[in-house]
Order: structure tokens, then C-alpha cells, then sequence
């Protein structure tokens, strides 16, 4: 059976912006009160405060470049990690499987938001890290929950669900 293997990186443009933006906020205060050595704003701020914001701004902007989620689908199964909020792959057998197929989805009204979601009874948890990424790998265990991993290769994951099928590790797709 084939090995596929999907990185991918969190590309929420709002927040990218967000951050990108007061970023570039704080080093504009930095250069101007530390550095040329007029005060920013009416009221400024304490020197040590502004570098202390940025400092806290730039570990949020490096967090945000180190979420990625990380699947890899093989004969064993699928194993899932989403970084740096699990340390260890998750790793779910094909046997544990009731059904398995490509869906497109809407994160924002199905599951309210980007990341780790936790969804309804009726649409259960999903793992997704872009708005651009709007195909998802539906898992539907045999204890009736389910799963929803997002994907930006539903080709790929289409040709391993129909390896798993033909093996026999899947009884049925959608």
C-alpha cells in the first residue's frame, strides 16, 4: 500500500496580518522613542514595556509559524499530529474505521474555526489549519464518532481510501 505524507502549515491570513501588523506597530514605537528618542503617543509607555510587548509579539509570531498539522497514511492507518499542540502522532487503525471519504466542508459554519475544532454530534471533531484548505478526510468510527482531517491533496488521500478498500481494511466508501 502506498505512503503519502501532507505537511501543512497554518495560513490564516487575518491572524498572519494581525500579528504581522502590531509587529511592525511596536518596532515603529521601539525606533522611535528608544532609538531617535521622541516619546510615542501622548502618554508613552515605558521603554521596557514596549520591548517587552514586542518580545512577546515576535514568540507569538513564532508560535504561529510552527503550527502545522502532519499526516501520513499507510497500510497501518492514519496518523495525525497537529504541532505544537500534540507532542506524539495520533494514530487511528483502518480496522477502527466504519466508513472513510472525501468530503468538501465549510470549517468556519460547521465547525467554528481553524485547528483542533470540536464539532456537533453531528459533525463531530475536525483538524484543519487553512481557509484555502476546504476538503477534509471524513472518518466515521465504529463507535459512530467522528473525525473530519483536512487536506489540500483529496487526490492523494482518495488513491490511498481506494487502496484500503481494495485490501480490505475499509469495508465501504461514500
Amino acid at each position: 500500500m502506498t505512503t503519502f505524507r501532507e505537511v501543512q502549515k497554518f495560513r490564516v491570513r487575518w491572524a498572519w496580518l494581525a500579528v504581522i501588523a502590531m509587529n511592525i506597530l511596536f518596532i515603529y514605537a521601539i525606533i522611535q522613542q528608544i532609538i531617535i528618542g521622541r516619546p510615542f503617543g501622548s502618554k508613552p509607555a515605558p521603554s521596557f514595556v514596549l520591548l517587552l510587548v514586542e518580545a512577546l509579539l515576535l514568540g507569538l509570531l513564532f508560535f504561529i509559524s510552527s503550527i502545522k498539522l502532519i499526516t501520513v497514511y499507510d497500510s497501518s492507518g492514519i496518523q495525525y499530529k497537529f504541532s505544537p499542540f500534540q507532542f506524539k502522532f495520533k494514530t487511528i487503525a483502518w480496522q477502527d474505521l466504519q466508513d472513510a471519504y472525501i468530503r468538501q466542508y465549510n470549517s468556519f459554519f460547521e465547525y467554528g474555526g481553524y485547528g483542533m475544532r470540536y464539532g456537533t454530534a453531528k459533525t463531530g471533531h475536525a483538524i484543519n489549519t487553512s481557509q484555502s484548505c476546504n476538503k477534509g478526510l471524513q472518518l466515521r468510527f465504529k463507535n459512530g464518532k467522528l473525525l473530519l482531517i483536512g487536506t489540500k491533496d483529496p487526490g492523494a488521500i482518495q488513491k490511498i481510501l481506494d487502496e484500503a478498500i481494495i485490501a480490505g481494511k475499509i469495508n465501504r466508501i461514500y
